[in-house]
């Protein structure tokens, strides 16, 4: 039983998808983004003083937990990400990153608050469509049909956090979804109450 979705896909689905047909993941926990980052020739370097001192100045990123720096040319770059985040943490972070020097050929910290939301949008937008690709949500739906997969399984299953899974699922449905249910025949979504 397959749950209709629409079948448009966007320009930055587009990208990723382009990206991924690069690699044969079979399964979702396939996706690397340290692999990714090496097959593109990006570099990723702790954000730390040493690394950083002929790139940028400390100040300027000190609250920040990861950034990128493309080159002129290409879509190679750096990304500098801190140390101390947990797996999942970094992976988000390097999948956004990725796709700020996959599909920017400018610095963030040149821009004005404007110019680094709107790339900021696409950057995620992108990064949600790397690590959740439409192939593997399909396999969501199938697992619906026998029981209820709520958006902590889907997190779990694409190893995301629920915020970004729940964003994705918002880019499929225009609305939150907080998880899946078979039910006389069809395949619905679940939206909680607050």
């Amino acid at each position: 039983m397959r749950l209709k979705q629409q079948i448009h896909t966007d320009y930055w689905e587009e990208r990723a998808n382009k990206v991924l047909s690069h690699f044969n993941y079979n399964f979702p926990d396939e996706i690397d983004m340290y692999d990714i980052c090496w097959r593109y020739g990006i570099r990723i370097m702790p954000l730390d003083y040493p690394f950083l001192d002929q790139y940028v100045q400390l100040e300027s990123i000190e609250n920040l937990d990861a950034f990128s720096i493309p080159k002129e040319k290409g879509r190679r770059g750096i990304i500098f990400i801190r140390e101390d985040l947990n797996s999942i943490e970094k992976k988000l972070l390097l999948a956004e990153e990725f796709c700020h020097i996959y599909s920017h050929h400018t610095s963030q910290l040149n821009l004005d608050k404007h110019g680094v939301a709107k790339i900021e949008n696409q950057a995620k937008r992108m990064s949600a469509y790397l690590l959740m690709p439409s192939k593997f949500i399909e396999t969501i739906y199938d697992a619906a049909v026998d029981e209820a997969v709520l958006i902590t399984d889907i997190a779990d299953y694409f190893l995301v956090t629920e915020e970004f899974a729940h964003y994705r699922m918002e880019l499929i449905f225009n609305r939150r979804v907080d998880g899946f249910s078979f039910l006389k025949g069809n395949i619905g979504t679940i939206q909680w109450f607050e």
